[in-house]
């Protein structure tokens, strides 16, 4: 029993600090912008994951969102490449994206005038990242 309640505790205290440094990550100046339909991120975005909680640089990501709900990726990690694709449907603003590997939430933000895709990430690994990508010119 002792052992379930620290266990729980640990879950506990690991949560809060993950919410914690996820919101830390977001800048003063950037403003959410609703996602109302997948044109709003159709195209190209590239930006680095970073491994929740600790937030170490893990790999350099491109993602590609198609005008359908598709979406592939791209993962760098300098020793190997990761592929994968799945489906975005858009929630409350929000797109929400599923593949074999896991689940993520895509929010856009406004940053000084630049478009900023945020990308929470929790794979099947239960591995979690957080990933701000910027559109590739």
């Amino acid at each position: 029993m002792r052992a379930w309640r620290l266990l729980t505790l640990g879950w506990f205290a690991a949560t809060i600090v993950s919410c914690g440094v996820l919101q830390s990550q977001s800048h003063p100046t950037s403003k959410i912008v609703p996602i109302s339909g997948l044109e709003k991120i159709t195209g190209k975005w590239e930006g680095l994951s970073k491994r929740v909680p600790d937030m170490r640089d893990h790999a350099w990501v491109l993602f590609i969102v198609s005008e359908k709900g598709r979406f592939n990726f791209v993962s760098d990690r300098g020793t190997e490449f990761l592929l994968g694709t799945g489906t975005l449907n858009i929630q409350d603003g929000k797109a929400i994206a599923k593949s074999s590997a896991g689940t993520g939430m895509l929010t856009l933000h406004d940053q000084a005038g630049n478009p900023v895709l945020v990308i929470e990430v929790a794979l099947n690994d239960n591995n979690h990242y957080f990933i701000e990508m910027t559109p590739v010119r």
